[in-house]
């Protein structure tokens, strides 16, 4: 869909201009032109002619021009975060390296209402004073109808959204690195019959995929243009109980770009030193179409650039395990049966039936799913399997990778006291809050260090909500 200009121009209007002083508007800008992307209906590019130096597009809903791309090209930019169902005006700026300024002439237009199969967020809960900023939240929701990458604003409205293939559920997702788009995850809704990895651009001029069949649960880009995500292997073996068994585990991979030669960087059955056993329930469960026995259930893959390593977790064995990047050799495994990791405060895993981790300073997780670490810490969404009575919780620890030692610094519960056994997430935010998804209650908050809700929002009955994460804008870094 094309929009051209109707509207008139204010030629006596001026904007700030970034230069220092208020631009002299000079002339106009012609042929200010605006189509909609052809996949994402939150998104329109537009162009025009006679700029010069750099421009933007000013923009905004019910006919304000509050808001803004950054600066770039003289003559085209990409609009992106727009709210769905609703008309915004737009125009062209450009100012040149004398600071004098040119505009276009302004534009309306609608932005396709979102699919009717996505659910309705609800904020329920808002305290601007208290929460992190005015940005964007990532969603991954499934039900019944679906699969869907999705970002809301602080209101609840869809401002960008992808759709999941069909049959396929996208369980895991992050901002890229940059923060103009996101990586995520998908597999056969049926059963992990197939699956990959995608890469997509707010502005949709990227939205490559990569098939990986036995790809699951989560991938990440690197800060040198890289990837690396998990590989569900099955084989039969020996295990230290004496009988054989088809069981499954995880292989960690990644490659130099997104359709890179793949290495093997770590695999449990080759380079984890220790071999299997019956852990819990769990872990005898079937991994559907991989075959085997869900030994290890391998659910997150952090990267940790304070000391270039992959910290990997196998759920089934509470076990966050760090792995060097560059000689793919382990360090470490903090938590689990053969963690080299000591609680300071005095918590102890039971050494011979590990997956029983209650202590009386309640420090060690439970099948838990992890997004984020940093110099010095990390944070997991414990889901709670085997905690007793059955909650879940947002939990921070901080840690020495040296001395093997880490303290629980956090934990949060949600105030109905929810268990939920699927996913969840938790992710830092920078003025020390946490953002975190409770998949099966299909709700957000974010929490205050010392525990308080100051925003919560909900899908309606019947969705889950998988990863999250926090934008301050779609733009990127600038």
């Amino acid at each position: 869909m094309l929009w051209l200009v109707l509207l008139g121009c204010d030629d006596t209007h001026s904007v700030d201009s970034d230069v220092g002083d208020t631009a002299i508007i000079v002339g106009t800008l012609s042929d200010f032109t605006v189509e909609e992307d052809p996949h994402l209906p939150n998104v329109f590019h537009t162009t025009w002619q006679g700029g010069e130096g750099r421009g933007r597009v000013e923009y905004g809903p019910d006919g304000a021009l509050d808001q803004a791309t950054p600066w770039g090209s003289a003559e085209r930019a990409d609009v992106v975060g727009l709210k769905s169902g609703r008309v915004y005006t737009m125009r062209a700026v450009t100012v040149d390296d004398a600071g004098s300024e040119r505009v276009s002439d302004t534009v309306e237009v609608e932005v396709d209402p979102s699919s009717s199969d996505l659910p309705v967020i609800t904020v329920e809960e808002s305290d601007p004073s208290g929460w992190v900023g005015e940005g964007y939240v990532l969603l991954t929701i499934f039900d019944s109808g679906g699969s869907w990458l999705a970002v809301i604003d602080r209101e609840g409205d869809y401002v960008w959204t992808l759709p999941a293939k069909p049959g396929a559920v996208i369980p895991t997702a992050h901002f890229t690195r940059d923060g103009k788009g996101v990586i995520y995850v998908d597999n056969d809704f049926t059963g992990y019959g197939w699956g990959g990895i995608g890469h997509a651009t707010f502005d949709g001029t990227i939205n490559e995929y990569r098939e990986i069949p036995a790809v699951h649960h989560d991938a990440i880009d690197l800060p040198d243009g890289g990837y690396a995500w998990l590989e569900f292997e099955t084989r039969s073996v020996e295990l230290e109980e004496g009988d054989t068994q088809e069981i499954t585990t995880d292989a960690v991979y990644d490659a130099p770009d997104f359709y890179g030669e793949p290495r093997k960087v770590f695999s449990m059955f080759d380079d984890y030193g220790h071999r299997a056993w019956h852990v819990c329930s769990h872990s005898e469960e079937p991994v559907p179409v991989a075959g085997g026995s869900d030994f290890t259930h391998g659910n997150s893959l952090v990267y940790d650039a304070s000391a270039d390593r992959y910290l990997y977790m196998a759920k089934h064995l509470d076990g966050i395990i760090g792995i060097d990047r560059a000689s793919a050799e382990m360090q470490f495994q903090a938590g689990g049966r053969f963690g080299d990791f000591t609680d300071v405060d005095g918590d102890v895993i039971d050494p011979v039936d590990s997956y029983l981790v209650d202590g009386p300073n309640h420090t060690w997780w439970s099948h838990a799913h992890m997004s984020a670490a940093w110099d010095g810490g990390f944070v997991l969404y414990d889901n709670g399997y085997h905690h007793s009575p059955l909650v879940s919780r947002a939990a921070a620890y901080e840690w020495d990778t040296d001395a093997h030692t880490l303290r629980r610094t956090f934990s949060f519960t949600s105030e109905t006291g929810a268990y939920d056994p699927v996913l969840g997430d938790v992710r830092p935010l920078d003025n020390g809050n946490w953002l975190i998804s409770w998949t099966l209650q299909g709700m957000l908050t974010e929490v205050t260090p010392e525990g308080t809700v100051v925003w919560r929002a909900s899908t309606t009955l019947g969705s889950a909500l998988g990863r999250t994460g926090y934008l301050s804008n779609l733009y990127g870094e600038e």
